[in-house]
């Protein structure tokens, strides 16, 4: 029955994150719709925090000790198991964080003054953090933001190359909004996080939504303050076109600026459309709702798992009295 526990509360939590996936259609504000998803991705660490805690609770217990040998090693194991994959994820997300900026460091260049300045002056226009700019001496495209602290741009040779003028300007805003979002970092975090909890499709499911939706965000930012979506729309086709034509490890690279698993003939098409609302969130209380929805769900899915460990307690033979009395 403990094994049963620990199962019940994880289809549990999965069900509450489908939902929650499912609602977010009606939300349509970039900003309320990543927090919804991050929140998704956050969740499984609250049922690893009630496992850990059950595991605090029925150690010692005499309803663990009547308890057949192989049920009480899987109520032990099972949230060990999910800690262990929680450190794995954080330890090899770091790791692949450290290697990235060492492997750009040593393949990439500080940007010529010229360029710099460049995006120094895009940075006031739009807004958006101060960001280093670093140069790879390559003939493919690339363009993407990384960093912890202090966030970098990195750009081939290929983009200044190829891309006029307002092309590049293009890019380069698209890349500085990325800054702005901080979505390095958020996307840093929903990767861990997808890994740590690799076993749930709700996890895999809210970071290619988040990872997709962060690009449509950043094209709309560019699109509204630049007011030109054609030059981005034949930027990202310039760059998709030489991927198609390019090897494998072309194509890799083009995804650093189009997106991974995204239709990118759809979002040049999306931006080519230019509809009055592009680039604006739409007016009203998506905010206030959005943030209703959490706490709804929030509450319900507390209340839920109490109502789960009360009734699988009982069942036990256990008193649910002395667990929730550890707690309050």
């Amino acid at each position: 029955m403990h094994t049963v526990l620990g199962l019940s509360s994880m289809v549990l939590l999965g069900l509450a994150c489908t939902v929650m996936l499912n609602l977010l259609r009606h939300i349509h504000s970039w900003t309320q719709r990543r927090r919804i998803q991050l929140l998704i991705l956050l969740l499984p660490l609250l049922g690893l925090g009630l496992g850990l805690a059950g595991l605090h609770h029925f150690l010692g217990r005499s309803c663990l000790a009547a308890a057949p040998p192989w049920d009480a090693h899987m109520q032990v194991a099972l949230p060990l198991v999910m800690l262990s994959l929680v450190g794995g994820a954080v330890l090899w997300g770091t790791i692949r964080l450290v290697l990235l900026a060492r492997v750009i460091r040593q393949q990439s260049l500080e940007a010529d003054a010229d360029l710099q300045q460049r995006v120094e002056e895009l940075d006031k226009r739009l807004g958006t953090p101060r960001v280093r700019v670093r140069l790879c001496l390559l003939d493919r495209p690339i363009a993407l933001m990384y960093g912890i602290k202090h966030p970098t741009l990195l750009l081939s040779t290929w983009m200044l190359e190829q891309l006029d003028q307002r092309e590049l300007e293009a890019v380069l805003a698209h890349e500085l909004q990325h800054a702005a979002q901080s979505d390095y970092l958020v996307g840093w975090l929903a990767a861990v996080l997808r890994d740590a909890f690799f076993y749930l499709p709700t996890s895999w499911t809210a970071y290619h939504q988040l990872h997709h939706e962060q690009e449509l965000a950043c094209d709309d930012s560019v699109v509204q303050v630049t007011r030109r979506p054609l030059a981005l729309a034949s930027a990202l086709t310039k760059v998709w076109l030489h991927a198609v034509d390019g090897p494998p490890l072309q194509k890799s690279f083009a995804r650093s600026l189009t997106g991974r698993n995204q239709a990118i003939d759809a979002r040049i098409e999306r931006l080519l459309a230019t509809p009055p609302t592009l680039g604006k969130e739409p007016a009203g209380s998506s905010r206030s709702i959005s943030q209703s929805m959490s706490l709804v769900f929030l509450t319900a899915l507390v209340g839920a798992e109490v109502l789960n460990i009360t009734i699988t307690l009982y069942l036990m033979g256990c008193d649910p009295a002395t667990l929730f009395g550890a707690f309050f």
